[in-house]
């Protein structure tokens, strides 16, 4: 193409963003019809709207119109043209470069781009309460095998899937509904499926006294201050149970009560990494203390006496990255039990026991060094609790010692996390939460491995070696020989 061609397309693609222009801005009168049709003079330059010679056909336009009723204020003052049914008669119209586009569309684009940040400012809302709160929880799904030993009269209060006649067996079914409704407040409300049962596991609120939510009190249903265990979720423990030493004590590890609660900033971060990767407890504080109605899980009040529990823990990190946990707990109260003839066991008449309640008092001791890769956890504790008597005829209080050690070891690898572990507790004490608090003396040894390849997925197979009393029957039960296997998924 020619210099002069060259020009007279850009003098023409000028033209043209000119008409666009003023027809934009100014509303031209020439817009009332339904179109307009223009013709250029291609040796003037002139713009005609009748055809004559060396006139050219610009095309056909007309005004669009816009609905007033879904414009927003700021676009409707903002006239638009279309081109319609455009016939280029000449070849040099079709050689416009994209630089000459028109300053009319120009224009109308940097006033769109201005309505819209303020469309989306208008637009945004604070969300509701309800809107904050997640929803989440896991199943444990259950199968035992008994090897050899007296697998038929073995039973244990944590674990039903281990008595005779049991097949596949639901643990446990959650769902949790927890979030923050202010920066002052937070909710958490679990509800459990287990045993054939619905309950409430726990319904608490968290109230923040300052921004940095460091120091808050939780009244309502929820954990006790208490084992580093007991604290654990069963979503993240490894051994299939809790240990009988530690849960005797508060069984279902829950009550109704109020909290105080002490975490610094940088150890609420330590908590929550702990619990996310390292199967930590969660964040019950560095120091925590409070009161509840010692009765345990859902149970009212019998004695108009409360339980008052307390605390101190820390999780320590070291310059190699390496976690190390260690504190020191104990709750002090009066128990009341619960009592019923037992034919099975030889109580033929109900124990006799003082209605204001025995003492029920215990402190422990527990330290973690987290897997990363290999881990050691271990409880012990020592205390006073009703207890049964000797000859079956009265409930008294009486001493109570126990614990456990585990070592685990967390490998990640082409085939998922696994982690092998062993575990070993003994336990000479009652079990007050069971009918007549009968003693009970245990000692055990599980090893298993956890595996988990798919997220939210996880499978637990471990062989345990029992001696136990069935706190139902008051036989002791050496030496009896099981498998379990448990597939867990979260959500």
């Amino acid at each position: 193409m020619s210099k002069s061609g060259k020009n007279e397309d850009k003098r023409i693609g000028r033209l043209l963003s000119n008409i666009a222009l003023c027809m934009a801005s100014l509303g031209s009168p020439v817009l009332t019809a339904a179109t307009l049709i223009l013709y250029v003079d291609v040796e003037t330059n002139q713009v005609y709207t009748t055809p004559g010679k060396n006139r050219v056909k610009l095309g056909e336009f007309e005004q669009v119109k816009r609905d007033e009723n879904s414009a927003s204020k700021e676009e409707t003052h903002v006239p638009a043209v279309s081109r319609v049914n455009q016939k280029v008669e000449e070849p040099a119209m079709r050689g416009a470069p994209a630089a000459e586009q028109s300053t009319a569309t120009q224009t109308v684009a940097e006033q769109s781009q201005q309505v819209e940040p303020q469309k989306a400012s208008a637009g945004k809302e604070e969300k509701k309460w309800y809107d904050r709160i997640k929803i989440g929880g896991y199943t444990q799904f259950r199968q035992s095998a008994g090897l050899s030993g007296d697998v038929e009269n073995l039973s244990s209060p944590g674990d039903r899937s281990i008595e005779e006649d049991t097949n596949f067996y639901i643990r446990r079914a959650r769902l949790v509904f927890q979030g923050d409704i202010s920066d002052h407040l937070s909710l958490y409300m679990q509800s459990e499926f287990a045993n054939g049962t619905v309950g409430v596991r726990d319904m608490y609120g968290d109230i923040y006294f300052d921004k940095k939510k460091e120091f808050r009190i939780r009244p309502g249903l929820s954990k006790i201050p208490n084992s580093f265990e007991l604290l654990q979720s069963s979503r993240d423990r490894l051994a299939f149970e809790r240990a009988d030493p530690l849960a005797s004590g508060v069984r279902n590890e829950r009550d109704t009560g109020v909290f105080f609660y002490w975490t610094p900033e940088h150890v609420q971060k330590r908590f929550e990494f702990l619990k996310k990767d390292l199967k930590g407890s969660g964040d019950y504080g560095v120091i925590g203390f409070g009161a509840y109605t010692g009765q345990g899980l859902n149970q009212s009040d019998k004695n108009d006496n409360v339980h008052l529990a307390a605390r101190v823990t820390y999780p320590f990190e070291f310059s190699n990255g390496q976690f190390f946990e260690a504190g020191f707990y104990g709750y002090t109260g009066r128990f009341v039990p619960t009592v019923a003839t037992n034919v099975a066991a030889g109580i033929l008449d109900k124990p006799t026991f003082d209605s204001k309640g025995h003492r029920d008092t215990r402190v422990g001791l527990h330290a973690v060094l987290y897997p990363q890769p290999f881990g050691f956890q271990t409880e012990w504790n020592w205390g006073k609790s009703p207890q049964l008597s000797s000859d079956l005829s009265r409930i008294e209080s009486d001493d109570i010692h126990g614990g456990y050690v585990q070592a685990m070891y967390k490998i990640d690898g082409s085939w998922g996390t696994w982690i092998p572990y062993v575990k070993w507790q003994r336990y000479d004490g009652a079990e007050k939460d069971s009918v007549n608090a009968p003693f009970s003396k245990v000692r055990e040894t599980e090893v298993g491995v956890e595996w988990k390849y798919w997220s939210g997925v996880e499978l637990t197979v471990a062989y345990a070696n029992m001696e136990r009393t069935n706190v139902r029957t008051l036989k002791h039960v050496k030496d009896a020989n099981i498998m379990r296997f448990q597939l867990q998924w979260n959500y």
